[in-house]
């Protein structure tokens, strides 16, 4: 997870970097996360699903060989067309590895599956933090993009040997998948309700940080020297959040805490357009990110409460879903901002798909396994 968000967490400051060496504008430029998430979205839907019956270490090592064959072919690639197929392989192998270390937590930490799900985003939400400011620094001293993303694979590749020595325990048989109940899992309407919640959170996330260094130089006067560290503040943020969730997730129900961050989130996001120095939008990013911070595994948390005995492929679908929005909308926010809306207009679509996810939200609490525990008639 530290390593996957290590690429995930620089993409923003990169980005004009690949634009330079391709000769792209940022409606091209943003093919990248179509690319890397349809990769994503495959793999965790093929790969949830085997690590229910095969076990999580070979498909954990599948995903770190597959990531840090994809960092590689980026690193080289002499053309933009190669490196949109390595960053399928990017999104492909990161997806594997994310979807199975979640699920490898909730068999491991069952009776605290929560905390240790959001223990394992905190470390995300470190490498988010830390790589944007080590690859601005490593490009301000005359480093070119491609040298970061071999020596990440670097990383992985002792990663996958690490993996390949360490003993992984399987899962219970009785947490093994069964055909019927995978398809019992997927016409449940909370499941789907799930996915949606996931898809429109991961596309408002990677759609805002991504294009937020952009935005800092291209939407507000006097911006870009902020521009460098807006991510990492971002993801500062995030990470202090993750830490406070982990007290919040043993007080209060985790779909009611999906709802007021999504609304927070949706506030705070909209303020961001509507003040136009950078000190004030730099201020309103960390609250964003504070809000962020505890969605993603809130989510996942309420899959595994209601779907435990298939995690794996559960967690598949949820992630997939996630994969799935993060593909579209910050696609979508790069074409929108070279036409007539720029991009206020462009990021004026993340305080919208969060309100909705906060509708979702709603849904979900009210039918939430925590709630039906607490009520005095069971």
């Amino acid at each position: 997870m530290l390593f996957y968000s290590l690429y995930l967490g620089s993409v923003g400051i990169l980005l004009p970097e690949l634009g330079k060496t391709f000769g792209l504008g940022a409606e091209i430029q943003g093919q990248l996360f179509p690319a890397n998430f349809i990769g994503f979205v495959v793999a965790v839907l093929v790969c949830g699903f085997l690590s229910d019956r095969k076990g999580r270490k070979a498909v954990l090592l599948f995903g770190a060989a597959t990531y840090s064959m994809g960092l590689i072919l980026f690193g080289v690639a002499p053309t933009y067309s190669l490196a949109l197929i390595a960053s399928f392989a990017v999104g492909a192998g990161s997806g594997v590895m994310e979807v199975t270390a979640s699920a490898l937590a909730a068999d491991l930490f069952a009776e605290r599956r929560a905390l240790f799900l959001n223990a394992i985003q905190v470390v995300f939400g470190l490498g988010a933090a830390v790589g944007p400011s080590v690859a601005r620094m490593l490009l301000v001293q005359g480093m070119g993009w491609r040298p970061l993303y071999l020596g990440l694979a670097v990383l992985n590749l002792l990663l996958f040997v690490f993996l390949l020595c360490t003993r992984v325990p399987r899962a219970d048989a009785s947490e093994s998948l069964h055909i019927s109940e995978l398809l019992a899992v997927v016409r449940k309407p909370a499941f789907g309700a799930l996915c949606l919640a996931q898809a429109l959170y991961v596309g408002a996330e990677v759609g805002f940080f991504s294009w937020m260094p952009t935005y800092f130089e291209q939407g507000i006067e006097g911006g870009a020297k902020w521009a460098g560290a807006v991510v990492t503040v971002f993801w500062v943020a995030m990470t202090v959040g993750r830490i406070t969730n982990c007290w919040l997730i043993a007080h209060f129900r985790l779909m009611s805490l999906v709802l007021v961050s999504a609304i927070g989130a949706a506030v705070f996001s909209g303020l961001v357009l509507v003040t136009h120095s950078p000190l004030p939008v730099m201020g309103c990013v960390v609250v964003v990110g504070f809000c962020y911070s505890g969605i993603f595994s809130l989510v996942l948390s309420e899959t595994g409460e209601r779907f435990h005995s298939v995690a794996g492929t559960a967690f598949g679908g949820v992630m997939a879903s996630g994969g799935i929005g993060g593909a579209i909308l910050p696609w979508v926010m790069g074409v929108l901002s070279v036409t007539k809306v720029g991009w206020h207009g462009a990021l004026m679509a993340v305080p919208v798909v969060l309100v909705v996810l906060a509708g979702i939200a709603k849904v979900l609490d009210a039918s939430s396994p925590q709630r039906r525990k607490t009520t005095p008639q069971e």
